[in-house]
């Protein structure tokens, strides 16, 4: 079996790794079989799939202050689009940071990007990827071995060589592998 695949339960829409699903008989957030017997673990009310299921919302962050709680909400993106929604506190039954989300009973989610709606009560974690800015490279060697030229030596490089020192200050990084100053 492939380490993305993953047991989604027919009922409820919830997805699970294969390696903790095989384990289970019971989805534990709709208490509805996942397996039809047990010697079988790929027929019954659950299927395998190979992709995350994109359709689905996921949250990155619950944000909650103490100060202003009426502005305290959690960080929902939807798999598809990548839009992201927040929705306040008073919305979910159960709260379990950097696992799931569930939603209450009455409330329905729908995305406000590709008006997709969410099934399933519970809403995964899963980091949003855009988050990690780009990292930058030398424009010579496109080497990422870069280190940052300090405030401190360039204060030092003003002071000893003043105005010659401003091509110095003017650079950021210097490149570890060539030298490159940019």
């Amino acid at each position: 079996m492939c380490n993305m695949a993953k047991i989604v339960c027919e009922n409820c829409g919830t997805s699970y790794k294969y390696e903790i699903a095989k384990n289970m008989e019971i989805c534990p957030v709709c208490g509805k079989n996942l397996w039809d017997n047990e010697e079988n673990n790929d027929a019954g009310n659950s299927s395998i799939q190979e992709e995350p299921e994109d359709g689905l919302m996921y949250f990155d962050e619950i944000v909650e202050y103490e100060d202003a709680p009426e502005y305290s909400h959690v960080s929902v993106y939807c798999g598809e689009c990548k839009e992201f929604n927040d929705l306040e506190l008073d919305k979910f039954d159960k709260l379990v940071d950097k696992e799931y989300v569930i939603l209450k009973e009455d409330i329905t989610l729908t995305c406000r990007g590709c008006g997709k709606e969410h099934k399933p009560r519970k809403i995964l974690y899963k980091r949003k990827d855009s988050y990690a800015p780009p990292l930058p490279r030398c424009p010579l060697c496109n080497s990422a071995m870069l280190k940052k030229i300090k405030t401190s030596s360039k204060v030092l490089a003003a002071a000893t060589l003043g105005a010659f020192a401003l091509p110095y200050n003017s650079k950021t990084f210097e490149c570890r592998n060539c030298g490159y100053r940019f």
